[in-house]
């Protein structure tokens, strides 16, 4: 089960990856679709690894654990430790699960809880940050996340075109419309931050990638 609609240029991009971009998470991937919890697109997934061998970050955060294939992709690619946060109690659990099924349990921490509550309380400094929680609330989350970002480290933000619906491919329903004004503000935010170089691909929902550049 897939919650992306593949273009014709993400179809050609899928046919150039191995069947599954990680064969040994592909169980956690195929229950978050049985849970109904969604999961990074494949051609996002095999960014999100990409990027995680690039940086190579000792300390990971990430917003929305999910059931944990992304924090797992990115464990899997690194040494690294990862933060996640969630407010979803029965994905939570099911990560933690997965984390232990995986090896990689010892390894993690997990902020159970609202992200705008935790995100403000998280201190130190991480080499990379994975965004993937409520897409309304990235303009609220981004300059907390730009303080936490070390020099030289990259924020990897999820579902930024929102379905076409940024570039006007798509029609925005009126259900619909706040979350589109937050984060057509966060898309000017992330892109006009001095201290930031970001570039967004037309990648599954689209992903935008930000290396922090300036104090």
């Amino acid at each position: 089960m897939s919650y992306y609609k593949y273009g014709k240029t993400e179809k050609y991009l899928l046919s150039l990856l191995p069947r599954s971009v990680c064969p040994e998470l592909e169980d956690v991937r195929e229950e978050a679709a049985r849970m109904g919890v969604p999961v990074i697109s494949e051609t996002g997934a095999q960014l999100l690894r990409t990027v995680t061998a690039l940086v190579s970050p000792s300390r990971i955060l990430e917003i929305g654990t999910g059931t944990g294939y992304s924090g797992l992709l990115m464990l899997l690619s690194s040494r690294a430790r990862l933060y996640t946060v969630d407010f979803d109690e029965e994905a939570v659990e099911r990560a933690r699960i997965n984390f232990r099924a995986h090896g990689c349990a010892r390894r993690v921490e997990i902020f159970e809880g609202d992200a705008s509550d935790i995100i403000p309380m998280i201190e130190g400094r991480f080499g990379m940050i994975f965004l993937d929680g409520p897409k309304g609330r990235y303009y609220e989350f981004l300059p907390y996340l730009v303080e936490l970002l070390s020099e030289g480290g990259v924020l990897l933000c999820d579902n930024v075109l929102y379905s076409g619906r940024m570039s006007g491919s798509n029609p925005v329903p009126a259900s619909k419309r706040t979350i589109y004004e937050r984060l057509e503000l966060f898309m000017k935010a992330v892109n006009s931050d001095p201290r930031l170089l970001t570039s967004v691909l037309p990648v599954g929902d689209g992903m935008s990638l930000s290396v922090r550049v300036g104090k």
